[in-house]
């Protein structure tokens, strides 16, 4: 139980229950390099892993370098994006 206490407090990432459709998180990577992700849907695949649909839009403090769709597991989804923004 001690084991599990001491790996919640290093837990990176938001929680997997915060991600709703429509939330907006950021990640911001070496370089100053902001990554910020709006999510546009929630769905299952066929085993029942849920997956995260986004538009994520790529760029510095300066500038916006690019925009995409993207998909990831709700999990990855979830570390690689550990701030919540106001939608």
């Amino acid at each position: 139980m001690f084991a599990q206490q001491i790996g919640q407090w290093f837990k990176s990432g938001v929680d997997r229950t915060d991600v709703k459709i429509g939330g907006v998180f950021r990640n911001i990577r070496k370089g100053n390099i902001i990554e910020t992700a709006r999510v546009l849907d929630i769905v299952p695949d066929p085993m029942g892993v849920p997956h995260v649909h986004f538009m994520v839009s790529v760029g510095s403090s300066h500038q916006e370098c690019f925009q995409e769709h993207r998909t990831l597991g709700l999990a990855t989804f979830a570390e690689r994006f550990p701030r919540a923004l106001p939608a």
